[in-house]
């Protein structure tokens, strides 16, 4: 069954913007979830068989071959719906970078490579990197905060550790009042819904997967 959260409310309004129809209102199943937890399952299984597994290579690290292998499990499972279903699919890798300041000043770009690369591997031409900086929450404190969709590059900045004073969802979990889970984000989100397109003007890491987004979209 698949997992409603935030995160898919603005998938779905970037859907509408381009497809003209919204699959939230009109067909929930056009959605499916696979967990992080399902995809590394599915990566032991293919290591257990052995039979033309594929390693990531030396120029990932242990985390990034993590985004890799990810997009290849999940590029794989795309092709199959699609042999299954007769139908084409769009796949959305969501990760956040959780960026800290020990850690390389380009791991973003590498993280967001790795998964590119991921699919790639998989031969799966529709996958998309969704891989805010340093998590999602900034996007929502950028459409939230007193003055939306202004001056909103610096949140990337933030710091992606929760237990950090200045972390991203303490500064979101302040602006909505309450602690910033997904059923908060939810009710937010039908009061106020998304602008994407500005936000996309104001969030380098948006802008990234929004623009991959519209254009597998026009191209199907």
């Amino acid at each position: 069954m698949y997992k409603l959260g935030p995160l898919t409310y603005i998938i779905d309004y970037i859907i509408e913007e381009v497809m003209q129809y919204s699959p939230l209102q009109t067909h929930l199943g056009t959605y499916r979830y696979y967990s992080e937890a399902y995809l590394t399952q599915r990566l032991a299984a293919k290591k257990n068989e052995r039979r033309g597994f594929v390693f990531a290579g030396r120029k990932h690290g242990v985390e990034t071959g993590l985004f890799f292998f990810n997009a290849l499990m999940l590029g794989e499972i795309s092709k199959e719906l699609e042999a299954a279903e007769g139908d084409v699919a769009v796949a959305i890798l969501f990760r956040d970078s959780d960026g800290t300041n020990s850690d390389p000043s380009d791991i973003w770009e590498q993280k967001k490579t790795s998964i590119e690369e991921g699919f790639r591997r998989a031969e799966f031409t529709r996958g998309v990197p969704m891989v805010p900086r340093p998590k999602s929450e900034s996007w929502f404190i950028c459409a939230a905060k007193e003055n939306p969709y202004q001056h909103c590059a610096d949140l990337e900045e933030l710091s992606g550790n929760d237990k950090s004073p200045n972390s991203a969802k303490k500064m979101l979990s302040t602006i909505l009042e309450g602690e910033a889970t997904n059923e908060r984000l939810l009710t937010w989100l039908e009061a106020n819904g998304m602008d994407c397109r500005k936000l996309a003007e104001e969030m380098p890491s948006f802008a990234k997967f929004y623009e991959r987004l519209i254009s597998v979209l026009h191209a199907i």
